[in-house]
């Protein structure tokens, strides 16, 4: 009989296998002291995506082609209801991992004690063309300090830095509706019943590409125009804010957007 894996890594996943594979690399290169799966779910049919999972999942991991709405909300969600290990960890599919990810984060005296932690990263600018990715630069980040009730006005952590309990994660889910910050607004619930620690160690690789090479599905346009003004609304109903200071550091920066509302809106 198979361990049950303690690690359970969720990669939702759109028609990028060159980065996909990648972020598989990564993962599947760590040198972990106990076992551990990953998942990934795919919201469309995609040949070379189906061919990256199949030369790079083993039989302890999950490969999901999947019906419905397309976006990683959904993809998030099937992979929160398959998952077995003790913690989840979700990395984005053109992200990956610094060697020593899992055998560093299981070394944690938090992670022993069953707590939520977040870890250090890298941000790596590269572009992204039709032959492959040109990384152009990469720096460590310390988060140390970096999550703070602010994250309650603004996101502060990437996802992918996260590794949280299952149990804390019990009924929440992924709001599939949000055309963006659909992880800041789950983040938020997590945070509402417990803070994660901060673990010193470099974890995750976080990509970003600044230019017209991007693939992603929103672009920068979108994620800050009248739309993401109207998200950012909608998570601050969802998520009340901790503290008085809190909510007036909404209101500023909705004003600085251009939308004028009072506290007890928010």
């Amino acid at each position: 009989m198979k361990a049950l894996p303690f690690f359970s890594v969720i990669v939702p996943t759109h028609k990028r296998a060159r980065l996909l594979r990648r972020a598989l690399q990564s993962i599947r290169s760590q040198a972990s002291p106990v076992p551990f799966e990953v998942i990934v779910v795919s919201d469309v049919v995609d040949a070379a995506t189906d061919a990256v999972c199949a030369e790079i999942l083993t039989d302890t991991d999950i490969y999901v082609r999947r019906n419905g709405m397309p976006g990683p909300s959904e993809s998030r969600n099937l992979a929160l209801k398959l998952a077995k290990g003790s913690y989840l960890l979700f990395l984005d599919d053109d992200d990956a991992w610094h060697a020593g990810c899992l055998e560093q984060l299981y070394a944690q005296p938090a992670v022993k004690r069953g707590e939520p932690v977040y870890f250090n990263c890298s941000v790596v600018k590269e572009r992204r063309h039709a032959d492959g990715p040109e990384q152009l630069s990469e720096v460590g980040v310390d988060l140390a300090g970096c999550l703070t009730e602010g994250v309650f006005v603004k996101n502060q952590v990437h996802m992918s830095c996260f590794a949280l309990p299952r149990p804390l994660l019990e009924g929440l889910a992924f709001d599939a509706s949000m055309r963006a910050y659909e992880d800041w607004d789950f983040l938020l619930s997590v945070f509402s019943r417990q803070m994660p620690v901060h673990v010193p160690f470099l974890g995750s690789r976080i990509f970003e590409v600044d230019d017209e090479s991007s693939d992603r599905r929103g672009s920068s346009k979108q994620a800050n125009d009248y739309n993401a003004v109207l998200d950012y609304l909608y998570v601050y109903r969802r998520h009340a804010a901790p503290q008085p200071a809190l909510k007036q550091q909404r209101v500023e920066l909705l004003q600085a957007c251009g939308l004028t509302l009072t506290q007890e809106l928010l």
